[in-house]
Protein backbone atom coordinates (compact mmCIF):
# COMPACT_ATOMS: atom_id res chain seq x y z
CA UNK A 1 0.00 0.00 0.00
CA UNK A 2 1.22 3.30 -0.73
CA UNK A 3 1.96 5.58 2.05
CA UNK A 4 0.49 9.19 2.53
CA UNK A 5 2.72 11.86 3.84
CA UNK A 6 1.53 14.09 6.56
CA UNK A 7 -2.19 15.45 6.35
CA UNK A 8 -2.86 13.84 2.93
CA UNK A 9 -5.43 11.56 1.65
CA UNK A 10 -4.41 8.05 0.40
CA UNK A 11 -6.69 6.42 -2.38
CA UNK A 12 -7.44 3.11 -1.16
CA UNK A 13 -5.52 0.12 -2.54
CA UNK A 14 -8.22 -1.75 -4.23
CA UNK A 15 -11.91 -1.28 -4.41
CA UNK A 16 -14.68 1.52 -4.10
CA UNK A 17 -13.98 4.24 -1.28
CA UNK A 18 -16.12 3.32 1.44
CA UNK A 19 -19.07 3.68 3.14
CA UNK A 20 -18.40 6.53 5.78
CA UNK A 21 -20.67 4.55 8.32
CA UNK A 22 -18.28 1.40 7.73
CA UNK A 23 -15.25 3.32 8.66
CA UNK A 24 -13.11 3.74 11.93
CA UNK A 25 -9.83 5.29 12.68
CA UNK A 26 -7.61 4.35 15.20
CA UNK A 27 -4.44 6.50 16.54
CA UNK A 28 -1.54 4.55 17.73
CA UNK A 29 0.91 7.16 19.48
CA UNK A 30 4.19 5.10 20.22
CA UNK A 31 7.38 5.91 21.89
CA UNK A 32 9.64 6.40 18.46
CA UNK A 33 7.08 6.68 15.25
CA UNK A 34 2.69 7.54 15.36
CA UNK A 35 0.66 5.78 12.75
CA UNK A 36 -3.30 6.64 11.49
CA UNK A 37 -4.81 4.43 10.01
CA UNK A 38 -8.51 4.42 9.04
CA UNK A 39 -10.13 0.59 8.87
CA UNK A 40 -13.37 -0.26 6.40
CA UNK A 41 -15.05 -2.91 8.15
CA UNK A 42 -17.10 -5.46 6.89
CA UNK A 43 -20.36 -7.05 8.06
CA UNK A 44 -18.35 -10.37 7.73
CA UNK A 45 -16.65 -9.52 10.74
CA UNK A 46 -13.06 -7.91 9.19
CA UNK A 47 -12.00 -4.76 8.81
CA UNK A 48 -9.50 -3.17 5.64
CA UNK A 49 -6.97 -0.69 6.30
CA UNK A 50 -7.50 2.17 3.08
CA UNK A 51 -5.55 5.43 4.53
CA UNK A 52 -2.81 5.47 6.69
CA UNK A 53 0.11 8.23 7.52
CA UNK A 54 2.30 8.23 10.02
CA UNK A 55 4.69 10.75 11.93
CA UNK A 56 8.15 10.66 13.84
CA UNK A 57 7.82 12.42 17.31
CA UNK A 58 9.92 10.07 19.13
CA UNK A 59 8.82 10.80 22.16
CA UNK A 60 11.02 8.21 24.15
CA UNK A 61 13.97 10.35 22.73
CA UNK A 62 15.65 12.06 25.43
CA UNK A 63 13.73 11.72 28.00
CA UNK A 64 15.05 12.47 31.44
CA UNK A 65 16.55 9.60 34.14
CA UNK A 66 12.58 9.02 35.94
CA UNK A 67 11.40 9.07 32.08
CA UNK A 68 9.52 12.17 32.03
CA UNK A 69 9.01 13.14 28.36
CA UNK A 70 10.99 16.30 27.68
CA UNK A 71 8.98 19.54 26.69
CA UNK A 72 10.28 18.82 22.52
CA UNK A 73 8.91 15.41 22.62
CA UNK A 74 5.91 16.79 23.66
CA UNK A 75 5.27 19.57 21.26
CA UNK A 76 6.64 17.21 18.46
CA UNK A 77 3.72 14.44 19.81
CA UNK A 78 0.95 17.37 19.98
CA UNK A 79 1.57 18.28 16.32
CA UNK A 80 1.42 14.74 15.01
CA UNK A 81 -1.81 13.97 16.70
CA UNK A 82 -2.94 17.63 14.90
CA UNK A 83 -2.11 16.38 11.53
CA UNK A 84 -3.87 12.59 12.36
CA UNK A 85 -6.83 15.08 13.27
CA UNK A 86 -6.89 16.37 9.70
CA UNK A 87 -6.96 13.48 8.31
CA UNK A 88 -9.96 12.13 10.86
CA UNK A 89 -11.79 15.17 9.76
CA UNK A 90 -11.09 15.20 5.94
CA UNK A 91 -12.13 11.58 5.99
CA UNK A 92 -15.50 12.09 7.88
CA UNK A 93 -14.64 9.05 10.12
CA UNK A 94 -17.60 8.46 12.65
CA UNK A 95 -15.60 7.11 15.45
CA UNK A 96 -12.06 7.29 16.17
CA UNK A 97 -9.95 5.34 18.64
CA UNK A 98 -7.07 7.03 20.10
CA UNK A 99 -4.23 5.25 22.37
CA UNK A 100 -0.79 5.89 23.14
CA UNK A 101 1.92 3.17 24.49
CA UNK A 102 4.98 2.82 26.36
CA UNK A 103 6.26 6.18 26.21
CA UNK A 104 3.40 8.02 28.10
CA UNK A 105 2.50 5.06 30.10
CA UNK A 106 6.18 5.31 31.84
CA UNK A 107 6.34 9.13 31.58
CA UNK A 108 5.45 10.66 35.09
CA UNK A 109 4.13 13.74 32.95
CA UNK A 110 2.17 11.21 30.71
CA UNK A 111 -1.15 12.61 31.53
CA UNK A 112 -0.07 16.47 31.05
CA UNK A 113 1.06 15.08 27.37
CA UNK A 114 -2.42 13.49 26.80
CA UNK A 115 -4.35 16.63 28.43
CA UNK A 116 -2.36 18.94 25.72
CA UNK A 117 -3.00 16.69 23.00
CA UNK A 118 -6.91 17.09 24.06
CA UNK A 119 -6.28 20.44 24.12
CA UNK A 120 -5.07 21.28 20.94
CA UNK A 121 -7.20 18.20 18.82
CA UNK A 122 -10.35 17.22 20.70
CA UNK A 123 -8.35 14.14 20.89
CA UNK A 124 -8.79 12.17 23.53
CA UNK A 125 -5.86 9.20 24.23
CA UNK A 126 -6.33 6.48 26.01
CA UNK A 127 -3.17 4.82 27.77
CA UNK A 128 -3.06 1.71 27.54
CA UNK A 129 -1.14 -1.00 29.93
CA UNK A 130 1.83 -3.51 28.57
CA UNK A 131 -0.89 -6.21 29.13
CA UNK A 132 -3.98 -4.60 26.84
CA UNK A 133 -0.82 -3.60 24.13
CA UNK A 134 0.20 -7.49 24.02
CA UNK A 135 -4.12 -8.23 23.99
CA UNK A 136 -4.54 -5.99 21.00
CA UNK A 137 -1.15 -7.55 19.44
CA UNK A 138 -2.56 -10.73 19.44
CA UNK A 139 -5.86 -9.74 18.43
CA UNK A 140 -4.33 -8.42 15.18
CA UNK A 141 -2.61 -11.31 14.54
CA UNK A 142 -5.69 -13.61 15.12
CA UNK A 143 -7.45 -12.05 12.60
CA UNK A 144 -5.21 -13.03 10.08
CA UNK A 145 -3.64 -15.89 11.14
CA UNK A 146 -5.01 -18.98 12.24
CA UNK A 147 -3.45 -19.60 15.63
CA UNK A 148 -2.16 -22.62 17.74
CA UNK A 149 1.43 -22.88 20.02
CA UNK A 150 2.29 -18.98 19.26
CA UNK A 151 4.50 -16.25 20.43
CA UNK A 152 3.20 -12.53 19.14
CA UNK A 153 6.12 -10.20 19.44
CA UNK A 154 5.52 -6.50 19.04
CA UNK A 155 8.75 -4.64 18.95
CA UNK A 156 8.38 -0.99 19.87
CA UNK A 157 10.47 1.97 20.26
CA UNK A 158 9.88 1.82 24.24
CA UNK A 159 9.34 -1.35 24.69
CA UNK A 160 8.86 -5.46 23.70
CA UNK A 161 5.45 -6.98 24.28
CA UNK A 162 5.32 -10.72 24.22
CA UNK A 163 1.88 -12.73 23.98
CA UNK A 164 1.84 -16.27 24.75
CA UNK A 165 -0.34 -18.27 22.65
CA UNK A 166 -1.93 -22.21 23.48
CA UNK A 167 -4.21 -23.96 21.68
CA UNK A 168 -5.50 -19.99 19.61
CA UNK A 169 -5.78 -18.28 23.06
CA UNK A 170 -4.10 -16.07 24.60
CA UNK A 171 -2.59 -17.49 27.75
CA UNK A 172 -0.03 -14.75 29.17
CA UNK A 173 1.80 -11.90 28.07
CA UNK A 174 4.41 -9.47 29.11
CA UNK A 175 5.97 -6.34 28.42
CA UNK A 176 9.64 -5.55 28.87
CA UNK A 177 11.60 -2.41 28.52
CA UNK A 178 13.48 -3.92 25.33
CA UNK A 179 12.50 -1.11 22.81
CA UNK A 180 14.68 -0.28 19.73
CA UNK A 181 14.93 3.38 20.50
CA UNK A 182 15.19 3.03 24.53
CA UNK A 183 18.03 0.41 24.02
CA UNK A 184 20.41 2.57 21.56
CA UNK A 185 20.12 5.34 23.95
CA UNK A 186 21.37 3.14 27.11
CA UNK A 187 23.89 1.14 24.46
CA UNK A 188 24.69 2.09 21.80
CA UNK A 189 26.73 5.40 21.96
CA UNK A 190 28.70 5.29 19.02
CA UNK A 191 27.99 5.47 15.17
CA UNK A 192 28.07 3.01 13.84
CA UNK A 193 28.32 0.81 17.41
CA UNK A 194 31.28 -0.70 18.50
CA UNK A 195 31.23 -4.21 18.52
CA UNK A 196 31.49 -4.23 22.79
CA UNK A 197 28.29 -2.34 22.92
CA UNK A 198 26.00 -4.54 20.67
CA UNK A 199 27.64 -7.29 22.77
CA UNK A 200 26.98 -5.72 26.34
CA UNK A 201 23.63 -4.92 24.53
CA UNK A 202 23.07 -8.71 23.44
CA UNK A 203 24.23 -10.04 27.19
CA UNK A 204 20.91 -7.66 28.27
CA UNK A 205 18.60 -8.80 25.50
CA UNK A 206 19.37 -12.27 26.39
CA UNK A 207 18.91 -12.03 30.02
CA UNK A 208 15.75 -10.17 30.02
CA UNK A 209 14.07 -12.45 27.24
CA UNK A 210 15.85 -16.10 29.33
CA UNK A 211 13.54 -14.78 32.26
CA UNK A 212 10.33 -14.35 30.31
CA UNK A 213 10.71 -17.54 28.29
CA UNK A 214 11.17 -19.31 31.74
CA UNK A 215 8.24 -17.78 32.92
CA UNK A 216 6.28 -18.78 29.71
CA UNK A 217 7.70 -22.36 29.88
CA UNK A 218 8.39 -24.45 26.63
CA UNK A 219 9.71 -23.73 23.21
CA UNK A 220 9.39 -24.85 19.97
CA UNK A 221 6.95 -21.73 19.37
CA UNK A 222 6.22 -20.31 16.22
CA UNK A 223 7.31 -16.83 16.48
CA UNK A 224 5.15 -13.59 14.53
CA UNK A 225 6.73 -10.29 14.45
CA UNK A 226 4.94 -7.12 14.08
CA UNK A 227 6.15 -3.59 14.59
CA UNK A 228 7.73 -1.09 12.25
CA UNK A 229 11.39 -2.24 12.98
CA UNK A 230 10.53 -6.19 11.58
CA UNK A 231 8.68 -5.03 8.83
CA UNK A 232 11.54 -2.38 7.54
CA UNK A 233 13.84 -5.32 7.97
CA UNK A 234 11.66 -7.74 6.21
CA UNK A 235 11.26 -4.59 3.31
CA UNK A 236 14.94 -4.47 3.49
CA UNK A 237 15.36 -8.16 3.04
CA UNK A 238 13.01 -8.50 0.07
CA UNK A 239 14.58 -6.00 -1.73
CA UNK A 240 18.20 -7.60 -1.00
CA UNK A 241 16.83 -10.93 -1.73
CA UNK A 242 15.13 -9.84 -5.21
CA UNK A 243 12.28 -11.73 -3.36
CA UNK A 244 9.34 -12.07 -5.40
CA UNK A 245 5.81 -10.25 -3.17
CA UNK A 246 6.56 -7.04 -2.28
CA UNK A 247 3.90 -7.42 0.68
CA UNK A 248 5.65 -7.92 3.91
CA UNK A 249 2.60 -9.59 5.26
CA UNK A 250 3.62 -13.25 5.40
CA UNK A 251 6.81 -13.09 5.05
CA UNK A 252 9.27 -15.21 6.72
CA UNK A 253 12.60 -13.26 8.14
CA UNK A 254 14.95 -15.63 8.70
CA UNK A 255 18.07 -16.19 11.11
CA UNK A 256 20.58 -15.77 8.26
CA UNK A 257 18.53 -12.73 6.93
CA UNK A 258 18.94 -10.89 10.34
CA UNK A 259 22.25 -11.77 9.94
CA UNK A 260 23.19 -10.71 7.09
CA UNK A 261 21.54 -7.60 7.96
CA UNK A 262 23.24 -7.00 10.98
CA UNK A 263 26.35 -7.81 9.20
CA UNK A 264 25.86 -5.14 6.36
CA UNK A 265 24.09 -2.20 8.59
CA UNK A 266 26.11 -2.42 11.57
CA UNK A 267 29.45 -1.96 9.22
CA UNK A 268 27.67 1.33 8.41
CA UNK A 269 26.80 4.96 9.77
CA UNK A 270 23.00 5.64 10.70
CA UNK A 271 23.56 8.34 7.47
CA UNK A 272 24.20 5.60 5.39
CA UNK A 273 21.83 3.29 6.27
CA UNK A 274 18.89 5.78 5.66
CA UNK A 275 19.67 4.95 1.81
CA UNK A 276 19.14 1.23 1.90
CA UNK A 277 15.91 -0.08 0.79
CA UNK A 278 12.88 -0.42 3.90
CA UNK A 279 15.04 0.97 6.18
CA UNK A 280 14.55 4.82 6.07
CA UNK A 281 15.25 7.68 8.49
CA UNK A 282 13.23 6.77 11.04
CA UNK A 283 14.75 3.46 11.86
CA UNK A 284 18.46 4.21 11.01
CA UNK A 285 19.59 4.58 14.06
CA UNK A 286 17.75 2.18 16.22
CA UNK A 287 17.57 -0.69 13.58
CA UNK A 288 20.51 -2.28 15.08
CA UNK A 289 19.03 -2.83 18.39
CA UNK A 290 16.30 -4.16 16.99
CA UNK A 291 18.38 -7.05 14.76
CA UNK A 292 19.56 -8.19 18.44
CA UNK A 293 16.29 -8.42 20.22
CA UNK A 294 14.81 -10.37 17.20
CA UNK A 295 17.89 -12.85 17.11
CA UNK A 296 17.72 -13.17 20.26
CA UNK A 297 14.05 -13.85 20.46
CA UNK A 298 14.47 -16.89 17.78
CA UNK A 299 17.17 -18.04 19.89
CA UNK A 300 15.12 -18.17 22.39
CA UNK A 301 12.08 -19.75 20.65
CA UNK A 302 14.17 -22.27 18.36
CA UNK A 303 11.61 -20.76 15.69
CA UNK A 304 14.39 -20.15 13.17
CA UNK A 305 12.15 -17.57 11.37
CA UNK A 306 9.75 -14.50 12.09
CA UNK A 307 6.41 -14.28 10.29
CA UNK A 308 6.41 -10.94 9.75
CA UNK A 309 2.46 -9.75 9.78
CA UNK A 310 1.11 -6.93 8.45
CA UNK A 311 -1.54 -6.25 11.18
CA UNK A 312 -0.77 -5.57 14.78
CA UNK A 313 -2.66 -3.12 17.67
CA UNK A 314 -3.92 -0.90 14.89
CA UNK A 315 -6.21 -3.82 13.30
CA UNK A 316 -6.48 -5.58 17.14
CA UNK A 317 -8.58 -1.97 18.61
CA UNK A 318 -10.33 -2.32 15.28
CA UNK A 319 -11.39 -5.48 15.30
CA UNK A 320 -12.09 -5.51 19.00
CA UNK A 321 -14.16 -2.67 18.07
CA UNK A 322 -16.62 -4.35 15.62
CA UNK A 323 -17.02 -7.13 18.05
CA UNK A 324 -15.31 -9.65 15.54
CA UNK A 325 -14.99 -13.32 16.57
CA UNK A 326 -11.28 -14.43 17.35
CA UNK A 327 -9.55 -16.69 17.33
CA UNK A 328 -11.03 -18.48 14.11
CA UNK A 329 -9.65 -21.19 11.74
CA UNK A 330 -8.42 -20.27 8.64
CA UNK A 331 -11.03 -21.47 6.98
CA UNK A 332 -13.16 -19.05 8.23
CA UNK A 333 -10.55 -15.87 8.06
CA UNK A 334 -10.44 -16.47 4.22
CA UNK A 335 -14.39 -16.59 4.05
CA UNK A 336 -14.62 -13.68 5.93
CA UNK A 337 -12.43 -12.35 3.55
CA UNK A 338 -13.63 -13.59 0.27
CA UNK A 339 -17.09 -11.84 2.18
CA UNK A 340 -15.48 -8.50 2.15
CA UNK A 341 -14.01 -8.82 -0.70
CA UNK A 342 -17.43 -9.12 -2.53
CA UNK A 343 -19.20 -6.55 -0.45
CA UNK A 344 -16.38 -4.15 -1.72
CA UNK A 345 -16.56 -5.36 -5.82
CA UNK A 346 -20.03 -7.08 -6.08
CA UNK A 347 -19.26 -10.41 -7.41
CA UNK A 348 -21.44 -13.15 -7.17
CA UNK A 349 -20.19 -15.14 -3.77
CA UNK A 350 -22.82 -17.53 -3.96
CA UNK A 351 -21.92 -18.49 -7.11
CA UNK A 352 -18.73 -19.30 -5.93
CA UNK A 353 -19.64 -21.04 -2.99
CA UNK A 354 -21.40 -23.60 -5.08
CA UNK A 355 -18.10 -23.88 -7.06
CA UNK A 356 -16.04 -24.03 -4.19
CA UNK A 357 -18.42 -26.87 -2.75
CA UNK A 358 -17.92 -29.16 -6.03
CA UNK A 359 -14.11 -28.70 -6.64
CA UNK A 360 -13.57 -29.48 -2.67
CA UNK A 361 -15.59 -32.75 -3.61
CA UNK A 362 -13.64 -33.47 -6.84
CA UNK A 363 -10.30 -32.42 -4.99
CA UNK A 364 -10.77 -35.29 -1.76
CA UNK A 365 -11.37 -37.58 -4.39
CA UNK A 366 -7.81 -37.20 -6.11
CA UNK A 367 -6.13 -35.35 -2.85
CA UNK A 368 -4.45 -38.80 -1.77
CA UNK A 369 -2.69 -39.30 -5.26
CA UNK A 370 -0.63 -36.34 -4.90
CA UNK A 371 -0.37 -36.20 -1.25
CA UNK A 372 -1.79 -33.13 -1.15
CA UNK A 373 -3.85 -32.04 2.73
CA UNK A 374 -5.69 -28.99 4.35
CA UNK A 375 -2.86 -26.18 2.32
CA UNK A 376 -3.63 -27.27 -1.12
CA UNK A 377 -7.37 -27.22 -0.02
CA UNK A 378 -7.57 -24.09 1.73
CA UNK A 379 -6.36 -22.41 -1.36
CA UNK A 380 -8.61 -24.16 -3.64
CA UNK A 381 -11.66 -23.01 -1.06
CA UNK A 382 -10.35 -19.38 -1.89
CA UNK A 383 -9.94 -19.70 -5.78
CA UNK A 384 -13.14 -21.17 -5.66
CA UNK A 385 -14.97 -18.55 -4.29
CA UNK A 386 -13.17 -15.62 -5.86
CA UNK A 387 -12.49 -17.13 -9.33
CA UNK A 388 -14.74 -14.86 -10.83
CA UNK A 389 -14.24 -11.74 -8.59
CA UNK A 390 -12.10 -10.29 -11.63
CA UNK A 391 -15.98 -9.55 -13.43
CA UNK A 392 -16.01 -6.31 -11.39
CA UNK A 393 -13.45 -4.89 -13.19
CA UNK A 394 -13.16 -6.76 -17.23
CA UNK A 395 -15.93 -9.62 -18.18
CA UNK A 396 -13.19 -11.06 -20.77
CA UNK A 397 -10.41 -11.18 -19.10
CA UNK A 398 -11.61 -12.24 -15.45
CA UNK A 399 -9.55 -14.96 -14.74
CA UNK A 400 -6.62 -12.42 -14.78
CA UNK A 401 -8.12 -9.86 -12.90
CA UNK A 402 -9.54 -12.66 -10.35
CA UNK A 403 -5.87 -13.55 -9.76
CA UNK A 404 -4.78 -10.25 -9.44
CA UNK A 405 -7.39 -9.38 -6.72
CA UNK A 406 -6.73 -12.42 -4.74
CA UNK A 407 -2.68 -11.85 -4.91
CA UNK A 408 -3.36 -8.39 -3.40
CA UNK A 409 -6.82 -7.75 -1.90
CA UNK A 410 -5.98 -9.02 2.19
CA UNK A 411 -7.37 -12.38 2.40
CA UNK A 412 -6.50 -13.46 5.87
CA UNK A 413 -6.10 -17.13 6.87
CA UNK A 414 -3.71 -18.04 4.23
CA UNK A 415 0.46 -17.75 3.39
CA UNK A 416 2.23 -16.73 1.01
CA UNK A 417 2.90 -20.18 -0.77
CA UNK A 418 -1.30 -20.65 -0.40
CA UNK A 419 -2.45 -17.16 -1.86
CA UNK A 420 -0.14 -17.99 -4.96
CA UNK A 421 -1.70 -21.67 -5.17
CA UNK A 422 -5.02 -19.95 -5.27
CA UNK A 423 -4.51 -16.95 -7.45
CA UNK A 424 -3.03 -19.75 -9.83
CA UNK A 425 -5.54 -21.45 -9.99
CA UNK A 426 -8.25 -18.92 -10.53
CA UNK A 427 -6.23 -17.68 -13.07
CA UNK A 428 -6.17 -21.00 -14.71
CA UNK A 429 -9.85 -21.86 -14.50
CA UNK A 430 -11.13 -20.89 -17.64
CA UNK A 431 -8.15 -23.44 -19.31
CA UNK A 432 -5.06 -21.84 -21.25
CA UNK A 433 -1.70 -22.21 -19.36
CA UNK A 434 0.08 -19.91 -17.00
CA UNK A 435 2.57 -16.93 -18.40
CA UNK A 436 6.07 -18.01 -18.67
CA UNK A 437 6.65 -14.94 -16.40
CA UNK A 438 4.53 -16.19 -13.66
CA UNK A 439 6.23 -19.64 -13.59
CA UNK A 440 9.73 -18.37 -13.12
CA UNK A 441 8.90 -15.19 -11.39
CA UNK A 442 7.27 -17.28 -8.07
CA UNK A 443 9.64 -20.03 -7.97
CA UNK A 444 11.85 -18.67 -4.75
CA UNK A 445 7.93 -19.02 -3.08
CA UNK A 446 6.72 -22.01 -4.83
CA UNK A 447 8.57 -24.94 -5.60
CA UNK A 448 8.52 -26.66 -9.08
CA UNK A 449 6.14 -29.12 -7.90
CA UNK A 450 3.45 -26.39 -6.66
CA UNK A 451 3.61 -25.35 -10.15
CA UNK A 452 1.96 -28.77 -11.23
CA UNK A 453 -0.17 -28.51 -8.45
CA UNK A 454 -1.60 -25.21 -8.85
CA UNK A 455 -2.26 -26.37 -12.69
CA UNK A 456 -4.03 -29.23 -11.12
CA UNK A 457 -6.33 -27.41 -9.18
CA UNK A 458 -6.90 -25.14 -11.73
CA UNK A 459 -8.42 -27.95 -14.21
CA UNK A 460 -10.54 -29.10 -10.80
CA UNK A 461 -11.75 -25.41 -11.13
CA UNK A 462 -12.36 -25.55 -14.46
CA UNK A 463 -14.40 -28.96 -14.18
CA UNK A 464 -16.37 -27.51 -11.10
CA UNK A 465 -17.54 -24.13 -12.83
CA UNK A 466 -19.12 -26.28 -15.48
CA UNK A 467 -20.74 -29.45 -13.76
CA UNK A 468 -21.74 -27.66 -10.08
CA UNK A 469 -25.43 -26.77 -11.22
CA UNK A 470 -26.00 -30.25 -11.35
CA UNK A 471 -24.69 -31.33 -7.93
CA UNK A 472 -22.52 -33.67 -9.78
CA UNK A 473 -20.60 -37.13 -7.68
CA UNK A 474 -17.08 -37.90 -8.24
CA UNK A 475 -15.50 -40.97 -7.37
CA UNK A 476 -11.87 -43.19 -7.99
CA UNK A 477 -12.18 -46.42 -10.09
CA UNK A 478 -10.40 -48.77 -12.22
CA UNK A 479 -7.15 -48.25 -10.08
CA UNK A 480 -7.31 -44.95 -10.25
CA UNK A 481 -7.83 -45.06 -13.68
CA UNK A 482 -11.55 -43.65 -14.29
CA UNK A 483 -13.55 -40.73 -12.71
CA UNK A 484 -17.36 -42.43 -12.49
CA UNK A 485 -19.51 -38.80 -12.38
CA UNK A 486 -23.23 -38.94 -11.63
CA UNK A 487 -25.41 -36.02 -11.18
CA UNK A 488 -28.13 -35.54 -8.32
CA UNK A 489 -30.21 -32.80 -10.26
CA UNK A 490 -30.98 -33.41 -14.36
CA UNK A 491 -27.89 -33.05 -16.57
CA UNK A 492 -30.05 -32.10 -19.48
CA UNK A 493 -31.26 -28.88 -18.16
CA UNK A 494 -28.74 -27.39 -15.95
CA UNK A 495 -25.25 -27.95 -17.67
CA UNK A 496 -23.88 -26.21 -20.99
CA UNK A 497 -23.63 -27.14 -24.22
CA UNK A 498 -20.53 -29.64 -25.08
CA UNK A 499 -20.34 -29.97 -21.22
CA UNK A 500 -18.86 -33.64 -21.72
CA UNK A 501 -15.88 -32.36 -23.72
CA UNK A 502 -15.47 -29.51 -21.02
CA UNK A 503 -15.03 -32.20 -18.48
CA UNK A 504 -12.85 -35.12 -20.12
CA UNK A 505 -10.36 -32.77 -21.45
CA UNK A 506 -8.96 -30.97 -18.21
CA UNK A 507 -9.47 -34.22 -16.26
CA UNK A 508 -7.46 -36.58 -19.30
CA UNK A 509 -4.54 -33.96 -19.83
CA UNK A 510 -3.47 -33.08 -16.36
CA UNK A 511 -4.61 -36.25 -14.06
CA UNK A 512 -4.67 -39.00 -17.16
CA UNK A 513 -8.17 -40.37 -15.84
CA UNK A 514 -11.11 -41.61 -18.00
CA UNK A 515 -14.54 -39.80 -17.10
CA UNK A 516 -17.18 -41.81 -17.11
CA UNK A 517 -20.59 -40.61 -16.88
CA UNK A 518 -22.94 -42.59 -14.76
CA UNK A 519 -27.38 -41.88 -15.42
CA UNK A 520 -29.25 -41.36 -12.56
Amino acid sequence: MDRARSGELAAPLVGPRPRADRTIGVVDVGSNTARFVAFEASHSGTVRAFFETKESPRLGLGTGPDGRLSAAAIERGVRAVEHFALSVRSLGLPRTIAVATSAVRDAPNGAEFVRRVERATGVLLRVISGAEEARYAYLGIAGAWELDHDIVSDLGGGSLQLAEVRAGQLRNSVSVPLGVLRLSQRFLDHDPPKRREVEELRDYVRETLGSVFEAFGGKNYRLFGIGGTVRSLARAAIELRDYPIERVHGYPLWDHDLEALGELLGEMSAAKRRAIPGIGSDRADVVIAGIVVLQELLRATDAGRILVAGTGIREGLALEAIGAKLPAAAERLAERSAEAAAESFAFRLDHGREVADTALALFDVLATRYEWGRSEGLALRVAGWMHDAGTAIDLWRHANHSAYLIQNYPIWGLDQREVLLASLAARLHEGGDLPSAWKKGFLPVLRASDIETARRLGAILEVAEVVAQARPRFSLGGGGKHLALAFSAPAATSLPAHWEEKVRKPMEREFEVEVRIRAG
